[in-house]
């Protein structure tokens, strides 16, 4: 088993994992993180979805919407090949961490 930690941390975990299945409004994003305790002001935020662009594991650009007669950008996010290699190589990670922790565990008990 590889020593290696994963490439990604538990947020950038749940924001690539969440974007794995379709492209999401950054708002979106920040309330997924809410459901999970995260409550991060909107800059923190928007810094680590900067961070994940410039890593090349997510692709963020502006959707001009009109919401009650007014303009409205709103940031959108999807998940490139890099970034679902890294989610790929983060779930391999823990899965292999429990899985050893299983063995050892069963281990001491024979």
């Amino acid at each position: 088993m590889s020593k290696t930690l994963p490439p990604v941390t538990h947020l950038q975990f749940l924001v690539l994992d969440a974007l794995a299945g379709t492209e999401q409004a950054g708002r979106d994003l920040r309330d997924l993180l809410a459901t999970y305790g995260i409550r991060r002001s909107a800059p923190a935020f928007y810094q680590m979805m900067a961070r994940l662009e410039s890593s090349n594991l997510v692709e963020g650009w502006y959707d001009q919407k009109v919401i009650a007669g007014q303009n409205v950008k709103e940031r959108r996010y999807r998940i490139t090949r890099t970034g679902l290699r890294s989610l790929e190589a983060t779930r391999n990670f823990y899965v292999a961490r429990v899985a050893a922790g299983r063995a050892v565990a069963k281990g001491s008990h024979a």
